[in-house]
């Protein structure tokens, strides 16, 4: 029982690491940010060209990493130009950015946990112990991925607004699409989009932990059987 209960909490561990990376990896990819705006008609919706939708991708994903203080830009819309984010819309984008800051800590803090387990595994002589963990809460973090994939594509809306509802805590993510920019340039079918990716690119950086693990993990038999 013991065992089941570390193979779970392991599996929830490399599932919320493997989220977060491929969160990460997402929201700093401004081609794909891009491409799917233009699928989507979002430059046509708010009135900016397709170079000026460029910019903003490129400069949001640097504001996420951390590379620009300011989440505004100054674009041309609808033929004028001007700062493309209210007020309202800068000091959302701000707890944005923090959301993504302490996403990076948390994984920070899981990947040192696991590093830590690594070490005492090595220094225990138990690594293909542990390495068979990690190929199977690999395997059980995929599973439980798609389970909650599967519940929230069933609502993504109702999914949409709850996560709001528990990452914020305060309602300046609810955007006006009559007076601000933001949302009517990131429809919710932009998100929807950007989820899936998130899954399959969590979902590959899984199977190739499962892969390397399970590898490594023969491994080291043999050469235990060798020495």
């Amino acid at each position: 029982m013991r065992h089941v209960a570390t193979q779970i909490l392991l599996a929830l561990a490399l599932l919320i690491t493997a989220i977060l990376l491929a969160v990460q990896w997402v929201a700093y990819d401004p081609a794909f940010m891009a491409r799917e705006l233009i699928r989507l008609d979002s430059p046509q919706a708010v009135g900016i060209s397709e170079a000026d939708l460029v910019r903003y991708t490129e400069h949001t994903a640097r504001y996420l990493r951390g590379a620009a203080q300011d989440p505004n830009i100054r674009l041309t819309v609808a033929g004028e130009e001007r700062w493309f984010l209210s007020e309202r819309e800068v000091l959302h984008m701000q707890d944005v950015q923090h959301l993504f800051l302490l996403a990076r800590y948390l994984v920070m803090f899981l990947l040192i946990v696991l590093g830590i387990l690594f070490a005492r595994a090595c220094r225990s002589n138990r690594l293909a112990t542990y390495l068979q963990f990690l190929a199977r809460g690999s395997l059980v973090a995929i599973l439980i991925g798609i389970l909650s994939a599967a519940l929230i594509s069933l609502d993504f809306n109702q999914s949409f607004t709850l996560f709001h509802l528990l990452s914020f805590s305060n309602d300046l993510w609810l955007l006006d699409p009559a007076t601000e920019l933001l949302i009517n340039l990131l429809p919710e079918a932009f998100f929807a989009s950007a989820a899936l990716q998130t899954a399959l690119r969590a979902g590959a950086l899984l199977s190739l932990l499962a892969i390397l693990s399970h590898c490594s993990r023969h491994r080291v038999i043999k050469a235990h059987e060798l020495s």
